[in-house]
């Protein structure tokens, strides 16, 4: 039998016996399979096949059934992603050579069925000397608001127009095949951003309607007298249906409230969430401004949010930025949205921004870059310079002059 091919040499019995006993072995040490391998010639080695590095995390997820699934246009970097993790995907070399062999058989499938040596021949179908390894990362969202920017809800009277543009409309299964994120990270990104479900189709509210929309709510809440913390939703609802799609306005009433109790009929009642409320007020007051005197700024903020709220600095961040140290003192619109992913381009644009930092000042910028490994002071550490100024500690550019 001609194992390796024809015209190729083929190891035989006495080959194999003559090994063992050249490194002193005894038959009886080893099993008695000799799996003798040959190569494929050139045109049959299969070039198709990646080796993909699994830890045990990912690994068990496929020995459970689960899916893995790389995403990503043709432009972009791979990623992997099971149903809550995003992994990107790095070529590595290794200096050993790795053979695809589909029918080898390990020590445990080369039972002693036999008390004679006895030769199988296995075929090499390719060598690799590269593989792909897999780090946890953040998810690449930056798509997603892209996407669902072009399509933004502005009121059904402006549906027809947006239809006759031809603009796409997005499923949650068109965003996963456009967006490198898991399933739970790309829900959790709709839901943070206040996307909503429009005739099956995630969309942005543009935000003056946006802000009309919660403008309603709570002008509806003030008519009522009703106390922060004790909003009829059934009735909010019905009574503002004429105004709002009742489509968009029960999730933009479940934006800003949570549940709290039962009235005495049994009906839920509703707290407005107070963070959220002020926090998107005060986003509609520094959209229409360039720098905004601050203590101007915050008290048209405290005039503008319903009876019973605290307008707080720590709602602002990642959000707006400040100067104490101009005369008067200032603010302005710098949300943490508008920043690039990239981490180096990210610190680039905010030590160009603002030469010096605070950790306090600079974390709602970066938090979203940190990872388990990589921490903000590790970031902070790694990207930037540390200084300290009357006993404040400082961050600046790594090497700024």
């Amino acid at each position: 039998m001609n194992m390796a091919g024809e015209g190729r040499y083929c190891r035989s019995l006495n080959d194999v016996h003559t090994v063992i006993r050249h490194a002193k072995l005894s038959d009886n040490d080893l099993l008695p399979l000799t799996q003798v391998l040959s190569f494929a010639s050139r045109n049959n080695f299969k070039e198709r096949y990646k080796f993909l590095e699994l830890n045990s995390t990912l690994l068990a997820a496929l020995q459970e059934g689960q899916s893995l699934i790389f995403r990503g246009n043709k432009d972009d970097n791979a990623v992997l992603c099971t149903h809550g993790q995003t992994y990107e995907v790095k070529e590595a070399e290794t200096s050993n050579s790795l053979l695809l062999l589909p029918d080898l058989k390990w020590p445990v499938q080369a039972a002693d069925v036999s008390n004679e040596r006895y030769l199988e021949g296995k075929q090499v179908l390719s060598v690799f000397h590269k593989y792909y390894e897999l780090r946890a990362c953040k998810p690449r969202l930056r798509r997603l608001h892209q996407l669902l920017e072009k399509c933004l809800y502005q009121g059904p009277e402006y549906e027809e127009d947006l239809k006759n543009s031809g603009v796409k409309l997005y499923t949650f299964e068109d965003l996963l095949e456009n967006v490198q994120a898991s399933e739970l990270e790309l829900k959790k990104e709709l839901e943070e951003n206040f996307a909503c479900v429009i005739n099956g189709a995630w969309r942005f509210l543009e935000h003056e309607y946006h802000f009309r929309v919660l403008s309603y709510i709570l002008n509806f809440v003030d008519e009522n007298s009703w106390p922060v913390d004790k909003l009829n939703k059934t009735e909010t609802l019905q009574s503002l249906a004429a105004l709002v799609p009742v489509e968009v306005l029960d999730q933009c009433f479940s934006w800003y409230t949570e549940k709290t109790g039962t009235f005495e009929d049994g009906d839920p009642h509703y707290r407005l969430i107070e963070s959220r409320v002020c926090r998107f007020l005060a986003e509609v007051l520094l959209r229409q401004a360039g720098k905004f005197n601050l203590r101007d700024f915050f008290s048209s903020w405290q005039q503008s949010v319903p009876e019973g709220m605290q307008t707080s600095e720590k709602y602002l961040e990642g959000l707006a930025l400040m100067d104490k140290k101009s005369k008067p003192e200032v603010i302005w619109y710098f949300p943490e949205t508008d920043l690039p992913e990239d981490v180096n381009e990210r610190i680039r644009i905010l030590f160009e921004t603002r030469e010096k930092w605070t950790l306090d000042e600079i974390r709602p910028y970066i938090q979203r870059l940190a990872t388990e490994k990589m921490n903000v002071n590790a970031l902070l550490t790694k990207y930037a310079r540390a200084s300290s100024v009357g006993g404040v500690r400082y961050y600046g550019a790594k090497h700024a002059k």
